[in-house]
């Protein structure tokens, strides 16, 4: 790598962004002293990315101007790249590149720790990891191998969640998780409330919600849950006490959110539809389902197979008063193996099998066919639909025979499989046609048609019983209908042959005839204007083959069994042997009729070739009746099981819907979630493209396509942690091109957040983000290739792409601070910090207020140090009065903006991504649970694809809480909790290996644990030195106030401390006791029953009470002393009720600055980011 040129200009970066660089991001010696400057770090990440061109023929002339430029796209701060391309980009350390990764968790041990494998892996090169924990089958179910049951997802969640504590992101941060369950899992209650009963501290979780929970909900009905193993429903729920249950969790600690997951799959989120897994249970049909196509009725299996050919959607999905059929595209297809189904039959023989959960129309609206009721109304095509244009053969063929389609054709193929006869595999192959007295009319016809294709003069033959064979022994002539699908069976196993479904709209139609008029007849009615159409056969399955023929031709018909008792002697015939033999029927008779309205238009479009039947046809008047659309509706008669079957998956974009077997159904697509995917982030910060009041449109347009390049660079140098993860990029090379800066641009704008001109705005910055990349991913494309999957994307119609996404507003987290940034699309969060420095003799406090503020009331000559020191020490401005309103409206921060202003900005921006929006609604303290169940259901509603929402307060160290309540004092809080004067505990005298030790457990007065005294040995010993530093390390421990309450800190400090072992041990077995540190565990694990170990809250369980139990309740407690000097710490001055604490501790630095927004946590103070 060449030196950074001289000439490059410096970066304007502020002091806290170089704090981040230096501690983070900056490449270092063995000592952790920094090598490089900031300027050095973007040049190796520009020239890192910009050698790539060389793949497509720069020049290294070439390279090193496309390295200037990616330079200076990043020093201006105008886009930078994911943290991950920062740190790792060009340092040769093996570390990858990318930011966020899916991996798939398959229902076994393999699979499961495998994930975990993987997951450990990419942690540990710097990314997070997404999980579906959806496939996992349910607690408690049963594991064959080992006929056990099975713990759950949760469980398996908890040991992911403690292998994350161990690996560190690049060895600088702690990985993070995202973890995700479908509302329909077994589990779904314990995954809701998994974070609040603690060991899972390392997962945002969310709740996967489907249209048919929200259904549920609104119709305040119970929904079914399905085993992920069995996909059989194992039990319901309220679903309205299912979202109460969500809400709630969300009030008290943030989690879960929610993922709209049907939304997702009707969207752009997933491009590619043909890689991966499922992750959910998929509504989907039997392969032999026929579907309506522009080509005709095409099996499902040979759609998925083949590729799309065009899908027909019923108009009324959309208004169902509008009847008719549209055309659309299947952009995705998918072949899901086996899976339990069941069949539907109607009234009038229309009948499909699919899984348990596939949803069709009804008059009323989708319903999953489990759900569905004998009697129920359900919606059948409603028009004509389309067929094949090309008259093309699927084959070629000999001698005069037909070589393309005809009525013709079609009418000879429907009258040998009306009263014909096929016979293949001997020496007497045979096609052969049988006619009536009263059909001599059509064997002339006939006769004439087919001997022109043998090119020989055959004659018929007349049998007994008045009838006309004409037959062919002719082994090319058996293999031409076998060609066409006409099949060697007998009367009973007829179908229509497969190559008719597909064929054009005239030879369809010739072959009904020749059909109809093997078979058919017309019924007299007694009834006035009530004779029928009818086509009687032994096979029901050829009269539902041709049900479907003419639905397609807009016809509904309805088909009877007319079975009967057997017959027998019904008259004699001679067999293959020349032996009489008695003729026996046995009584299977099916009969389709055609009615009213229905057998009018098949007498004018169809009609018989027989000229007795068509008059007596064309004898029979008209009536009035419904609109042939209103009697396109059929009911229930038959739901069954129908055992295991494969099945077969596409989705429909338009309408999400599809005509299967020509009942209306929805469309059977779930979300893909790629397993092993990966994408690469940037972002960029429109805090820079604001000149004199007006948008830099140009300057945006031009980064944009910069930054497109910038990131698909990044795929093809990118060290990937995985073979599977390098594949799936390659595939189909996913970028997420985003902003952050938002708020920065308002107020440079002088425009509200939560104002419509702000929506206005945002909906103009998307849709110029979007179709600028999009537009350069196309450009790229000319040069490098459509990404590899393209004709399997939904965009394969179109023009080629180089990136199967290129928008995605993720989190910004560490980069916007480094970018001098307000962070993505959230609003500002504070006005105003102030660091607090404390020691025995002196308080100070330094404000920092936002310098833009200060910036306008300079200008606005409404500056004063009384109004800054007020805003510093609120941290807001829209409660003070004297302040102007126009400035109140623009420096509104996060909890002071109504929640639904927070949905509408998210709403907007998602309307023009891509991929998904990440944000957080930030609520106030006081919000109640009703009050975000009504923020979720408002996004539900939107177009947003998911939603985050944190209430002030809601963890036991808590975001910083800015919300204004004029009628509360303002409280500033300190990290330690106080210690009050008098406290009550217990104490345990325990005996250890080095003496007596008395161990006293205090509590405050809401019961949680606040220190502990350890007592042992004789003073100034080491022992007893040694025993008290642990102690007040123990009880500092407690007093912080972090992510966890009190008592579950002290669960994990017994838990870290106990079993812990020195040269010798007391006692025997459960009185084991191996050290000081082990009593101290034990003597906790007793005094909250935590079980640790097998200590139990039980008396003697040491042994009896004259060695070690509990010898006082009540501890007098001596005067606080405050320490000399306590470490600065950032806070954030808030109005807070009583019962709030401060602003989350942070890991890092252990300032009280620890803010979420964008769905993580960030620290303002040092920079620190959990994403």
């Amino acid at each position: 790598m060449p030196k950074r040129p001289s000439d490059l200009p410096l970066g304007n970066w502020t002091e806290q962004a170089l704090k981040v660089l230096e501690e983070r991001y900056l490449v270092k010696d063995k000592d952790l002293k920094p090598i490089e400057t900031t300027e050095d770090m973007v040049w190796r990440v520009a020239f890192e990315v910009a050698s790539s061109e060389a793949r497509w023929g720069a020049t290294k002339k070439e390279v090193l101007k496309m390295a200037r430029d990616f330079y200076e796209l990043m020093v201006s701060r105008k886009f930078l790249p994911n943290s991950p391309t920062l740190m790792n980009a060009g340092t040769d350390n093996g570390l990858q590149y990318s930011a966020c990764f899916v991996l798939p968790v398959e229902d076994s041990m393999e699979g499961i720790f495998d994930a975990l494998k993987y997951q450990a892996i990419i942690h540990k090169t710097g990314g997070g990891t997404g999980f579906a924990f959806s496939r996992l089958r349910e607690s408690g179910s049963i594991v064959k191998t080992s006929s056990g049951t099975a713990s759950g997802p949760v469980s398996f969640m908890r040991i992911f969640d403690a292998a994350t504590n161990e690996v560190k992101q690049g060895g600088k941060r702690r990985g993070a998780n995202m973890g995700i369950l479908r509302v329909d899992h077994p589990d779904i209650l314990e995954f809701i409330h998994c974070k609040e009963e603690g060991g899972i501290t390392n997962f945002n979780i969310s709740v996967a919600i489907t249209d048919t929970f929200m259904k549920a909900y609104y119709s305040d009905g119970n929904y079914d849950l399905i085993s992920p193993k069995t996909k059989e429903i194992v039990g319901s729920l309220s679903a309205r006490k299912v979202f109460d249950e969500i809400a709630d969790g969300a009030w008290r600690t943030g989690d879960p959110g929610l993922v709209f997951i049907d939304k997702i799959n009707e969207s752009t989120a997933n491009p590619v539809p043909t890689l991966g897994n499922i992750e959910a249970t998929n509504p989907c049909v039997t392969g032999d389902t026929l579907v309506s196509t522009k080509i005709g009725l095409l099996r499902i299996k040979d759609i998925v197979e083949n590729g799309n050919k065009g899908l027909f959607f019923d108009n009324r999905v959309e208004n169902i008063t509008k009847g008719g059929v549209s055309i659309s595209e299947a952009v995705k297809l998918y072949d899901l193996g086996p899976k339990k189904v069941m069949k539907l039959v109607t009234k009038s023989g229309y009948e499909i099998t699919a899984t348990l959960d596939h949803r069709v129309m009804t008059v009323s609206g989708w319903k999953e066919i489990q759900s569905l009721k004998i009697n129920d109304e359900i919606l059948i095509q409603s028009a004509k639909g389309s067929f094949n244009e090309s008259d093309k053969l699927s084959f070629e063929t000999i001698n005069n025979f037909p070589n393309k389609w005809t009525k013709e054709l079609g009418q000879v193929l429907g009258l040998l499989i009306g009263d014909g006869w096929l016979r293949n595999g001997d020496e007497n192959c045979r096609v052969g046609f049988t006619f009536s007295e009263q059909d001599k009319d059509l064997l002339i016809q006939f006769k004439n048609i087919i001997n022109r294709w043998y090119g020989k003069e055959i004659k018929e033959v007349k049998r007994p019983r008045n009838t006309y064979h004409l037959s062919y022994h002719s082994q090319e002539m058996v293999d031409l209908f076998m060609n066409f699908g006409v099949k060697s069976v007998k009367a009973q196993e007829k179908t229509v042959p497969e190559s008719i479904f597909s064929a054009t709209e005239d030879a369809v139609v010739g072959f009904l005839q020749g059909l109809f008029s093997a078979d058919e007849t017309v019924r007299d009615s007694k009834k006035s204007n009530s004779d029928w159409v009818a086509l009687t056969s032994k096979s029901e399955r050829l009269l539902k083959d041709v049900q479907l023929l003419l639905l397609n031709l807009g016809i509904k018909s309805r088909i009877f069994d007319r079975s009967r008792d057997e017959r027998l002697g019904m008259f004699p015939y001679k067999d293959k042997k020349g032996n009489i033999k008695t003729y026996t029927t046995d009584g299977v008779l099916y009969e389709l009729g055609i009615f009213g309205d229905f057998r009018e238009k098949f007498k004018n479009e169809i009609g018989f070739l027989n000229i007795d039947k068509q008059k007596h046809l064309e004898n029979t008047r008209p009536r009035k009746n419904r609109r042939l659309q209103d009697q396109f509706v059929d009911i229930v008669v038959e739901i069954k099981n129908a055992g295991i079957q494969n099945v077969y998956d596409v989705t429909e974009p338009i309408s999400h819907s599809i005509i299967a077997n020509g009942i209306v159904v929805h469309q059977c697509g779930e979300q893909p979630l790629y397993p092993f995917d990966a994408c690469n982030l940037g972002s960029i910060f429109l805090t820079y493209f604001v000149k004199n009041g007006e948008v830099l449109w140009d300057e945006l347009k031009d980064i944009t396509r910069k930054s497109v390049r910038f990131l698909d660079n990044v795929i093809e140098v990118n060290p990937y942690p995985l073979e599977q993860i390098r594949n799936t990029v390659f595939a189909i090379r996913r970028i997420g091109l985003g902003i952050g800066g938002w708020a920065d641009m308002l107020l440079d704008l002088g425009i509200p957040y939560d104002s419509s001109k702000a929506l206005e705005l945002a909906e103009k910055i998307a849709r110029t983000i979007q179709e600028t990349a999009v537009d350069e991913t196309e450009n790229l494309a000319k040069v490098r290739g459509a990404f590899p999957l393209f004709k399997e994307s939904i965009y394969k119609k179109g023009k080629l792409r180089r990136n199967s996404t290129v928008t995605t507003i993720a989190p910004t987290g560490t980069i916007s601070i480094i970018a001098g940034a307000s962070s993505g699309i959230e609003p500002l969060f504070a006005i105003a910090f102030q660091h607090i420095v404390k020691d025995k003799h002196l308080n100070r406090k330094l404000t920092f207020v936002n310098p833009k503020f200060e910036e306008i009331a300079k200008k606005e000559g409404f500056w004063s140090q009384e109004l800054m020191d007020k805003v510093g020490e609120k941290g807001v401005v829209r409660h003070i009065e004297e302040l102007p309103q126009k400035i109140k409206d623009i420096f509104g921060t996060a909890h002071e903006i109504d929640p639904e202003w927070h949905i509408k900005t998210q709403n907007v921006f998602q309307k023009h991504t891509e991929n998904a929006v990440s944000k957080t609604i930030n609520l106030r303290h006081d919000v109640s649970v009703e009050d975000i169940k009504n923020v979720y259901l408002q996004a539900w509603k939107s177009d947003c694809k998911g939603i985050t929402v944190f209430r002030d307060g809601c963890k036991d160290v808590q975001v910083l809480n800015l919300g204004v309540k004029k009628d509360l004092p303002i409280i500033q809080e300190e990290p330690l909790r106080h210690r009050p004067y008098m406290v009550k505990g217990s104490t345990y005298r325990m005996n250890t290996p080095v003496g007596t030790a008395f161990i006293t457990i205090n509590e405050d007065n809401l019961g949680e644990p606040l220190e502990v005294f350890i007592n042992v040995g004789k003073a100034g010993s080491d022992v007893a030195a040694m025993a008290e530093a642990l102690g007040r390390t123990i009880s500092t421990a407690l007093k912080f106030r972090g992510n966890v309450s009190a008592k579950e800190k002290a669960k994990e400090i017994a838990e870290q401390l106990s079993g812990i072992g020195g040269r010798r041990s007391i006692g025997f077995g459960p009185t084991k006791i191996r050290s000081l540190p082990d009593a101290i565990a034990g003597a906790i694990s007793v005094h909250y029953n935590f079980g640790i170990n097998g200590y139990h809250n039980s008396p003697n369980i040491f042994g009896n009470l004259n060695t070690n139990g509990v010898v006082s309740e009540v501890v007098a407690s001596v005067p606080h002393v405050e320490p000399s000097k306590q470490q600065e710490s950032l806070f954030v001055t808030a109005t807070v009720d009583k019962h709030d604490k401060p602003g989350d501790i942070c890991p890092s630095c252990g300032a009280g600055a620890l803010v979420f927004e964008e769905g993580c946590s960030k620290c303002h103070a040092c920079g620190h980011s959990e994403c």
